[in-house]
């Protein structure tokens, strides 16, 4: 359950980060750029023992560290544009709720105890994380962008069950680390050639660009580390991990975003916390 918590508080961390970035002045495309850098360093620091090259190209995880690695950016920027293009309410709803995608492959495909009381508890879930996320749109959303968080929400949902199967099949405990520092040097790697093909100058990397970019390499790294921990150690069947790390996400980033940054918060948001704080009681008594 502590890895669980880790995994919630790191995922919650990158939405404050995130906030202060504007505040300090720093490039977002260098902060993507450093914070994988670091998250992939990161994990071969922690790694227990020695590790090596040959052991990594036959380690039956590599193509999900690629696949993972490379959709991690690729959802990145459709964040973006899907933000810009189908409005920030509509994106984060499509987010959020990818994850029916890992509960499902969890409940069906790895022999998880499915009970019509874990059924209702899961459908509490999403309906809470639907009103706490959703919001009136301000204007109407063109037709030719509806498609945009239509392929958010299968991306997202994909990135969470790949790392379901990896994490259920092919990594061992002892290789959580290394394969999370594969996983994001592949980000990184992704993510500095597209920097190249940007239309825009690359800058002179400023102290404050390189502080934010470690901090959120540190809490990107501890969120995906600590959820494959949660899924091996918990002793919680993962379509339950996945329902409380996400709603918890949502319920503490919007708690955070009232009482921090005095985001405005209307009735619906209200019931959907207090909806999401009765499905983790719920989840956790499963």
């Amino acid at each position: 359950m502590l890895y669980l918590l880790f995994s919630i508080l790191c995922s919650t961390a990158i939405y404050l980060i995130f906030r202060f970035q504007d505040y300090f002045k720093t490039n977002l495309s260098t902060i993507i750029i450093v914070n994988y850098f670091v998250a992939g360093f990161l994990g071969f620091f922690l790694m227990p023992g020695r590790f090596s090259l040959i052991a990594i190209i036959n380690a039956g995880w590599l193509p999900f560290a690629f696949l993972i690695g490379f959709l991690f950016v690729v959802m990145f920027y459709l964040i973006g544009i899907s933000s810009k293009k189908a409005g920030i309410v509509v994106t984060a709803i499509a987010t959020r709720m990818s994850m029916v995608f890992p509960i499902a492959i969890s409940l069906f495909f790895f022999d998880e105890n499915i009970t019509l009381i874990k059924i209702l508890k899961i459908c509490l879930t999403l309906l809470a994380v639907f009103l706490a996320v959703y919001k009136k749109p301000d204007k109407k959303i063109s037709t030719l962008f509806v498609i945009l968080p239509f392929i958010l929400f299968v991306g997202s949902g994909s990135v969470d069950s790949f790392v379901k199967v990896a994490q259920h099949n092919f990594i061992p405990e002892n290789e959580a680390s290394l394969f999370s520092s594969v996983l994001f040097f592949v980000s990184f790697i992704f993510s500095f050639f597209l920097l190249l093909f940007e239309k825009k100058p690359i800058s002179k990397i400023r102290l404050n660009t390189l502080i934010v970019g470690l901090l959120l390499g540190v809490v990107n790294f501890g969120s995906l580390f600590f959820i494959i921990l949660a899924l091996s150690k918990s002793g919680i069947d993962s379509s339950l991990v996945f329902g409380i790390n996400n709603l918890s996400i949502v319920m503490l980033s919007l708690v955070i975003g009232f009482l921090g940054f005095r985001e405005k918060l209307s009735r619906v948001n209200w019931v959907g916390i207090v909806l999401s704080v009765i499905s983790v009681i719920l989840l956790m008594h499963i």
